[in-house]
């Protein structure tokens, strides 16, 4: 006959297993990029309410190759030159229940929290961003991505960016403004 004996730190570190396991899930969930949907009015107000920082806005997608590879370059920048008040801000074209399942972990990998949104029309271009962005480009003409708007401190369009850019590109772009 089997006789089972009790043990004492069984229960003890059963307890301290299970909560090992919510605090991983927990500090897991915690780390993942907040990503709301946002359009055209959206993005003039995020832009608006960063006065007095150089913006650089860059419209990305996860399933766009060039977007994917110049991406690493944003967020150094956005690393290096934060202090000196440049200020990222991403809109992904992807469709938006992708948020979860590519936008989110695209982000995590990437290192970049803040500042990131997804269009709300997925990949179907507001008529408002080109209004906003590139008010002379024909409402007919076809955006290719990836597409970066720079800003100056009073909040003015400065430097539009088409096509994949290298670091050194971001870079000699972005530092003449945040003199």
């Amino acid at each position: 006959m089997m006789q089972t004996i009790p043990n004492p730190w069984g229960r003890a570190l059963l307890s301290a297993a299970a909560i090992l396991i919510v605090t991983a899930g927990t500090a897991a969930t915690a780390a993942a990029p907040t990503v709301p949907l946002i359009d055209a009015a959206g993005l003039r107000k995020q832009v608006a309410a960063r006065k007095n920082k150089v913006v650089v806005v860059n419209f990305w997608a996860t399933w766009c190759g060039p977007c994917v590879e110049e991406f690493p370059g944003l967020v150094a920048l956005q690393k290096k030159y934060k202090a000196k008040g440049m200020d990222l801000v991403t809109v992904s074209f992807d469709d938006p229940k992708d948020i979860p399942g590519k936008v989110k972990p695209f982000l995590t990998r990437s290192g970049l929290s803040t500042g990131t949104f997804v269009n709300r029309g997925g990949a179907e271009v507001d008529e408002g961003y080109l209004k906003f962005l590139e008010p002379k480009l024909p409402a007919d003409a076809a955006v290719a991505l990836p597409r970066t708007y720079i800003f100056s401190r009073s909040g003015k369009l400065v430097k539009t960016l088409i096509a994949g850019q290298t670091p050194a590109q971001f870079e000699k772009a972005v530092a003449p403004y945040l003199k």
